[in-house]
């Protein structure tokens, strides 16, 4: 048995001012044929459970390409079919394929395809036919009925932060192979409340997420059930499909699954309230941090939340944290020219220049800092610990300078601080600050609560703020709740 597998992973912010290019996923992550392989196996990835499920079942895997970028705008169209011609060609390659075991994000927006991932599923099926595809997608995809029709079977994460993708795997993979040797025929059920979530709203450790998630899971016990997924969606795609979702699989059993799909939608809206944010201001999380006898205390700068399409280079906090004379603080910026400019200073040198607010009009101003440059490195470093495990990342040169005890991180490409070893690798013992700014909403939480003193939520401004009435959709359809009145 031969399955073609690969990965082809973007959640597309469509108020992004950032095309994604091919570039884009070099600088993070692009593998093809047997790299994403040797590179991806025992990480906590999608592929290291496809390379499980291999093992288990019994099968051979035929690698096409590993492609992940981090979120920013709409995939270009050239780059999309690209990526797309190079699975193409390793299924033109590979002689007889028995099915297609991929991983996809959920909420792609490409240039020619408002629904990016029901698009490249429709571009499987024109040149692999009626063979089985199962996919896995983030909790965050908008999923689409382009996606149900054109996949066997789709499995969704059930953790947010994402730290189940090796266990995702393996259960797509084992999906397919049922469905190859015909001991099941899965059949899709889709229900989709007429609401939108924001990401720190879905978090999956507490309610109302972890609540629908129990739902699920109690749904995976039910005679014929194989299986459930609750997606939150992703609030910045503006495309039709936009909002929460459940997806039941079922073994050729219709009724039973849109049973439990309902169910479960049902309770989504009935919880609709619960998933409306209650964050602090800019101002009151940096006095609350400041007079906390706890440490760390996270200021989890939901405006800028890299993972979720943003620059990085937000100074809200920042300035707050200056205004209010913090003693020991650090900060996260991605500002290439800011590194520029400390790199030709050198480390033990002064400098005076401007930090962040470079991107866009929705970040802040840039600021004006003085400090001493304390680290230069190149950017690298490997996850350690339960998300992204293993798998290395690189945030180009980087520079730490520290203005009257708050240190500043310039890195040359944003990075989500989903690890521990970011501010490790240069230099920084995140255990021993008193705060840390990060510009993320749930996935630092991975890392990060285990050692934080206290966390606080900012309600800052930016590309992933909470408030969705700051953002002029076109697309979606409507009415949607909290957008509109019901």
């Amino acid at each position: 048995m031969k399955i073609l597998t690969g990965g082809i992973y973007h959640e597309s912010h469509s108020f992004s001012n950032v095309v994604t290019d091919i570039d884009a996923f070099k600088k993070v992550l692009l593998l093809e044929g047997d790299e994403s392989i040797e590179r991806l196996r025992n990480t906590t990835s999608e592929m290291a459970g496809f390379i499980r499920g291999a093992e288990r079942f019994g099968f051979e895997l035929v690698p096409s390409l590993w492609a992940w970028g981090v979120s920013t705008g709409p995939v270009q169209a050239e780059t999309l079919e690209h990526l797309i011609g190079i699975v193409e060609q390793s299924y033109d390659n590979a002689g007889k394929i028995d099915g297609i075991l991929f991983a996809l994000h959920g909420a792609m927006v490409a240039e020619q395809a408002l629904d990016g991932d029901g698009y490249i599923l429709s571009s499987f099926r024109k040149f692999a036919g009626d063979i089985p595809i199962v996919v896995t997608l983030d909790l965050h995809a908008n999923i689409s009925e382009a996606m149900v029709e054109n996949a066997d079977a789709i499995v969704g994460y059930d953790t947010y932060p994402h730290i189940d993708q090796v266990e995702r795997g393996e259960e797509a993979a084992g999906i397919l192979v049922r469905t190859i040797r015909g001991e099941i025929i899965p059949v899709m059920s889709l229900e989709k409340p007429s609401m939108i979530t924001v990401p720190n709203m879905q978090f999956t450790d507490v309610n109302p997420m972890k609540e629908l998630l129990s739902l699920a899971w109690e749904a995976e016990r039910q005679v014929g059930v194989v299986s459930v997924t609750v997606a939150g969606g992703f609030a910045y795609s503006d495309v039709p499909e936009i909002g929460p979702s459940v997806l039941v699989v079922t073994d050729n059993d219709m009724e039973t699954g849109r049973k439990y799909a309902r169910q479960i939608a049902e309770r989504f809206w009935e919880l609709r309230d619960d998933f409306l944010p209650h964050l602090a201001s800019v101002e009151e999380a940096v006095t609350q941090a400041i007079g906390s006898d706890a440490s760390p205390v996270i200021l989890a700068d939901v405006g800028d939340n890299i993972g979720a399409g943003t620059p990085g280079d937000s100074t809200f906090i920042l300035q707050e944290l200056i205004d209010q004379g913090a003693s020991s603080a650090v900060v996260i910026v991605a500002d290439p020219q800011a590194v520029e400019a400390a790199v030709e200073a050198g480390v033990g040198c002064q400098v005076d220049f401007t930090v962040g607010g470079k991107c866009d009009e929705f970040h802040g101003s840039p600021i004006r800092v003085r400090g001493r440059v304390t680290l230069i490195s190149d950017g690298v470093f490997q996850n350690r610990g339960p998300m992204r495990d293993g798998i290395t990342e690189r945030m180009g040169r980087t520079a730490v300078v520290d203005a009257s005890g708050i240190k500043i991180v310039l890195t040359e490409i944003k990075m989500p601080p989903w690890n521990l070893e970011q501010l490790r690798s240069v230099g920084i013992s995140p255990e021993r600050e008193a705060i840390i700014a990060l510009k993320s909403a749930v996935a630092f939480r991975a890392a990060y609560e285990p050692i934080a003193g206290e966390i606080i939520e900012v309600n800052s401004p930016g590309l992933s703020s909470a408030d969705l009435a700051a953002f002029s959709y076109s697309n979606i359809r409507r009415p949607l709740y909290p957008l509109d009145d019901f």
